[in-house]
């Protein structure tokens, strides 16, 4: 019996630290920057953004650009692309990405239709939300 309990309190206690990632293929499309969370526990939001990511993947590589929306519903090329692939390893996802020979890996912890977080080799978490169009009806 106890060993029962202990199999069941062992399951919850790993089900619980699981990153929440509902589908890969929900990375495309465009996203904007909601809070970046600092190693010290400081938290900066960001209300308003002027330039917003569009992320394209295909299998498990694809590109990330940065992109301006105007307020008739199409966006500006900044013209700043970045090519990234997706690694499983042991603890999750991680997004690598290898531009001109410079590689670095962000983990995904999550990821849904509406949210999307990644935690970059500085211990910064930056959560995305999905970006709404403007509407001027």
């Amino acid at each position: 019996m106890k060993i029962r309990v202990l199999i069941i309190l062992c399951s919850i206690f790993l089900s619980c630290n699981k990153t929440q990632i509902e589908d890969i293929s929900l990375l495309n499309g465009y996203w904007e920057i909601e809070k970046v969370t600092f190693p010290s526990g400081e938290n900066k939001d960001y209300k308003v953004n002027t330039v917003i990511d569009y992320w394209q993947l295909k299998d498990s590589t694809g590109t990330k650009e940065k992109v301006m929306p105007r307020l008739d519903g199409r966006f500006l090329s900044m013209k700043e692309f970045e090519n990234f692939s997706i690694k499983k390893e042991n603890d999750g996802l991680y997004i690598e990405y290898n531009n001109d020979g410079n590689v670095r890996k962000e983990k995904i912890i999550l990821l849904t239709k509406d949210r999307f977080g990644i935690v970059n080799s500085q211990d910064k978490t930056y959560y995305y939300k999905r970006f709404e169009k403007f509407s001027l009806k």
